[in-house]
């Protein structure tokens, strides 16, 4: 990317974050051209990202969460774990029975059900910790899908744009001086991830925000975070993709 360039008689030396320099002819609205060229390259970069973020989701994610640990867990403190204290209880020669508050108890019963007491929740928060881990998962893939089909669309535009600065080239009257300048991008670069962010929120809570929006109530819910433009934006994404959100909840 393009962090300055050097004027000199007509002539500019741009610099890259590299340290990499440049000569080409100078022209009016070079600056407005670098930054429109550092707009691309972050754009082509996150898509580069975002397709291997894609492709990893969509090779390990699997769209139902089959419970794993409970079952097996429950299966072996119930049927298991009896088994072993009773085994271990005739291999003793004899099995002890303990009196409780509930009347006389065979010892490895008593000892399955403390186990069982003790561990079955565990494992239970464990089982569920997974399960919103998974539901987490499936939200950032729709969330990083979400962001890169807007990425795809947007580079063609502003490739576009590029395309029309450099046809207004124009050359005033040289000047002689010298001087250093940098690559102004930081406002349309924070616009670019403002857009970013609001397409990535978008598929990450779109079950969410499509309910809003059929209740009447997503400009409430989003004027918290968004402008008048991005709320706009929203209810245009969420009328597309609204009848296949349908779709999948049945």
């Amino acid at each position: 990317m393009s962090k300055e360039y050097t004027y000199i008689d007509g002539k500019a030396i741009i610099k890259d974050e590299n340290g990499n320099q440049t000569p080409v002819e100078y022209y009016d609205n070079l600056d407005e051209v670098l930054v429109q060229e550092n707009v691309i390259e972050t754009l082509e970069d996150r898509i580069t990202y975002l397709e291997k973020e894609s492709k990893d989701y969509k090779k390990y994610n699997k769209k139902h969460y089959i419970p794993v640990i409970f079952p097996i867990s429950v299966l072996m403190t119930t049927v298991g774990v009896p088994a072993m204290f009773y085994w271990l209880g005739h291999s003793m020669i004899y099995i002890n029975t303990i009196n409780t508050i509930f009347g006389p108890m065979n010892e490895a019963l008593l000892y399955s059900s403390v186990f069982s007491a003790l561990y079955l929740p565990l494992v239970g928060l464990m089982e569920f910790t997974m399960y919103r881990r998974h539901k987490d998962s499936l939200k950032k893939e729709k969330g990083v899908n979400s962001e890169l089909e807007f990425l795809k669309k947007q580079i063609i535009e502003e490739r576009e744009n590029l395309v029309e600065l450099k046809k207004e080239k124009t050359k005033t009257e040289e000047k002689k001086e010298f001087r250093v300048v940098k690559v102004d991008d930081l406002e349309k670069l924070r616009a670019v991830k403002s857009w970013l962010n609001l397409y990535y929120d978008l598929g990450y809570n779109d079950e969410k925000y499509y309910d809003y929006y059929k209740k009447g109530n997503l400009d409430a819910k989003l004027g918290k975070h968004y402008n008048d433009k991005g709320i706009e934006v929203a209810k245009e994404y969420l009328e597309e993709k609204g009848p296949s959100l349908v779709k999948k909840r049945k």
